[in-house]
This record gives C-alpha cells, sequence and structure tokens, in this order.
C-alpha cells in the first residue's frame, strides 16, 4: 500500500519483498535511479535530506508511535486492518533492520559517487586555472594589461590634478570612487598571492577613519584636525619609507601611491578649498587655540587612533589568527615581511634587542616613526605654502623612485627579453635552410 497525498515524497515499497523504505523520499529516489547524471552537488543534496529526516526522527524508548516517513503525510485509516498487519506486529523489528541495511548501503554509494564527482570537479577546476595563468602569462596579454594600465595611470593623474585645481570640494567624491574598485582588486589579488594581512595595516585603517569622517562626522573639527596629522604625516612618511613609486603600467604599485598621496590631498583640499576657489594665498595663518590645544590635535589625538589601530592589529595577529598564521607560514604580514632576509638591515634592526623580540622592536620603531612624522603637522596647517611644498616634494620622490625603477629594473628586464628574442631569430635563420 503506497499512500502518497499529493506531494513528491512518500512510503517506497519492494514490490517483490513487500518491504518498506521508511527513510528516502521518492524524489531522492527518482534522482537516485540516474545516478550517471548526478553530479557533486546533486549527490550532497540526497545526503543532507537524509540527515534531515534522520534528525526529525523520534529516538528509540520514545512512548511517541515512530511514523512511517518523516517527510510524508502518510495516514492509516483506522478500518484498514490489513495495512495495520502489514506494517504493524512482530515484523517491525526485522523489517526495520531491513531498512536500515538498504539505507546504509544507499549511503554509502552515494557518498562514494560524492567523493568520485568532487575529485573529478576539483581536476575540471585545476585545469580551467592553469589554462587561464596560461592565458594571462603569455607575453601579449601581459603587454596589453601593462598598456592598459599605463593609459589609466596617466589619465588618473590628470584628473586629480584637475580636481585639486577646479573643483577641490569635490576631491573627497573623487577619491572614494578610486578607492572602493582599488580596495576590491587589491583584495582579490592579495588573498590569493597570501597577503591580504597587509591589509590590516594603519595606512588601510586611515582609509575607513577618511571616510567615516568624510560621511558621518563632516563637521567634526577635532577629528577632521587629527586625520589632517595622520595623512600628512605616517601616510606621506609612508611613501619615503616604503620606496612607493610612480610606475603607471603597475597596478599595484599606483594602489599603493594612490592610498597613501590621495588622503593628504583630500585633507589638503578640504584645509584650503577655500582658499583655492578665492585663489588668496596667504603664506602663513595666525595660530588658532593655544599650545596646548594645538598638541592635542595635531599630535595627542591622531597618537590615540593610532594606539587603537595597534591594539586592534595585536589581537588579531597575536590572538585571533595566531595558530592560522603559525601554521601557514606563507601567510605574509608587515613583520615577516621585513625579516624574511636575515642579511637585510630591516632584520637586523628589528633583531637589536633579540631576535625573539622582534614583534616588540616593530611596535616600537613604528610607534617613534609616527610620532615624529606629526612633528611638522602644525606647520603645515597653517601655511598653504609649506603644505603644497611639502606634498610637492613627496610627490618629487615618489617620481624618482618610479624613474630608479623603470630605467634600473624596468629597463633591464625589457633589454634582457629584447635580446632573447633577437637571439632566437638569429638562431631561427641559421637553421633555415639557404634556396
Amino acid at each position: 500500500m503506497n499512500n502518497n497525498k499529493g506531494g513528491e515524497e512518500g512510503i517506497n515499497r519492494n514490490d517483490k519483498s513487500g518491504e518498506i523504505d521508511v527513510t528516502v523520499p521518492l524524489g531522492m529516489m527518482k534522482m537516485m535511479k540516474h545516478e550517471e547524471n548526478m553530479d557533486y552537488f546533486d549527490c550532497l543534496e540526497v545526503l543532507y535530506f537524509d540527515d534531515m529526516m534522520h534528525q526529525q526522527q523520534p529516538q528509540q524508548g520514545q512512548e511517541s508511535p515512530e511514523p512511517l516517513s518523516p517527510s510524508s503525510s502518510v495516514e492509516i485509516e483506522e478500518n484498514d486492518e490489513p495495512a495495520k498487519e502489514e506494517i504493524g506486529g512482530n515484523n517491525d523489528d526485522q523489517n526495520n533492520i531491513v531498512v536500515q541495511g538498504r539505507t546504509h548501503r544507499k549511503r554509502t554509494r552515494l557518498r562514494k559517487m560524492a567523493h568520485e564527482r568532487r575529485k573529478s570537479l576539483e581536476t575540471t577546476i585545476r585545469s580551467r586555472r592553469r589554462k587561464l595563468k596560461q592565458i594571462m602569462s603569455e607575453p601579449a596579454f601581459v603587454m596589453k594589461i601593462d598598456k592598459i594600465s599605463f593609459v589609466c595611470g596617466v589619465i588618473t593623474i590628470m584628473v586629480i590634478e584637475a580636481v585639486l585645481l577646479l573643483a577641490p570640494e569635490r576631491m573627497g567624491t573623487l577619491y572614494t570612487t578610486l578607492l572602493i574598485p582599488l580596495m576590491v582588486a587589491r583584495y582579490v589579488i592579495y588573498r590569493a598571492d597570501l597577503l591580504h594581512y597587509f591589509m590590516y595595516d594603519f595606512c588601510y585603517y586611515a582609509q575607513v577613519l577618511l571616510l567615516v569622517y568624510m560621511y558621518k562626522y563632516p563637521n567634526n573639527v577635532e577629528l577632521g584636525k587629527a586625520l589632517f596629522a595622520i595623512g600628512n604625516g605616517p601616510l606621506c612618511g609612508a611613501i619615503v619609507m616604503w620606496r612607493n613609486s610612480l610606475v603607471f603600467h603597475s597596478m599595484d604599485k599606483m594602489t599603493s601611491m594612490f592610498i597613501h598621496i590621495l588622503p593628504p590631498l583630500v585633507m589638503f583640499s578640504r584645509r584650503w578649498g577655500d582658499h583655492l576657489s578665492k585663489k588668496e594665498f596667504p603664506p602663513y595663518e595666525a595660530m588658532d587655540g593655544t599650545i596646548l590645544s594645538n598638541m592635542k590635535n595635531f599630535w595627542l589625538a591622531p597618537f590615540c587612533l593610532y594606539l587603537l589601530w595597534q591594539a586592534i592589529y595585536l589581537v588579531k595577529t597575536e590572538i585571533i589568527s595566531k595558530k592560522k598564521l603559525a601554521y601557514n607560514t606563507s601567510i605574509m604580514t608587515s613583520l615577516r615581511w621585513m625579516t624574511r632576509k636575515k642579511d637585510s638591515k630591516s632584520y637586523k634592526l628589528l633583531s637589536v634587542f633579540g631576535e625573539h623580540r622582534q614583534l616588540f622592536t616593530f611596535v616600537l620603531i613604528q610607534a617613534a616613526y609616527t610620532l615624529l612624522t606629526f612633528l611638522l603637522v602644525p606647520l603645515l596647517w597653517h601655511s598653504i605654502w609649506l603644505h603644497a611644498i611639502y606634498l610637492g616634494v613627496i610627490f618629487v620622490i615618489a617620481l624618482k623612485n618610479g624613474a630608479t625603477y623603470y630605467f634600473h629594473v624596468f629597463a633591464k628586464r625589457y633589454i634582457e627579453e629584447i635580446g632573447k628574442l633577437v637571439s632566437e631569430d638569429d638562431s631561427a635563420r641559421r637553421k633555415t635552410p639557404l634556396k
């Protein structure tokens, strides 16, 4: 007797033996009849529904009667005595054993099939990844991407200059428009290369603070001064310390440059926007507030924001992700990057108090560097000329770093590549017989 009221699920009866399978819905049974067409996710779906039904079944020993099928609405009429005798009585235990055995075999077969389908799926994905990487590593493709990046980099610099001079009040909007896609692209690339822990560094934290200030608290003067100090202090200094460069064909280098130079430019436009629109450029403005208030706004407040980031960073790397970082030493952090070569100057500097105290030394040096970069900030706040010259010097340093890369690194690689192509062409000509 198979009573299925309008649903796809119900009792599955073995016509030859009269046994009743009360564990697998008919919908899943239909899928299992076409095993050759089932993929990995179909197998998981069958196993998932089967697990859900077993969880819904009452535990043994309960007084409540066990339903025939957890997923069906089968009801046995009181006047249906033959049906009661068929599925009840002394044969219940024997039928349950048979059903459990059949269910176990089905689940075993499904798990084996799911494992095979998963291996096939993984093989297909690896093959497609290899093909994609091969295409992306071809010289023609790389050169095309480099050309596009070069054009986009130069155009972006031109747009930034135009907005800064013609519409400084729109600098924040331009910054946001550039930042979001650059950060998404950087995370995707860095995640694949196990460099994503760099995005916990202070410069990325400063981007979040600047967005909060612009769109949540734009009239908060104290927060604005603190971010002015952060942008023109440690972020500008990082361009010199980390040798950021204007290499227009490299998206990675241009992104690093933008996240360090754009916040200072945004704060420059917000601080001197009225002067730029009115074309008034006084060499120096009178100090607003007392010396103590300026020290608080430009030194103490931004350093407190820095300390907050440092605490969050240490909790993340030394507590939350400590086991993960210890297990996978390929994941790169700022400290690991600076100590990856034992003969480097950074390794020797961070090991001045011993190799086991490198983290302490790193935190101490970074805090001292941050405080040092804050010293000049009050003067920049009160002089548009000094501020413009300061940013100009930083920009020239980035240009110099870019020129160094192009003529000492990129050109050398380019000449070597051209020489390799020329030698290959000459060898091919020698092998060609003369007619």
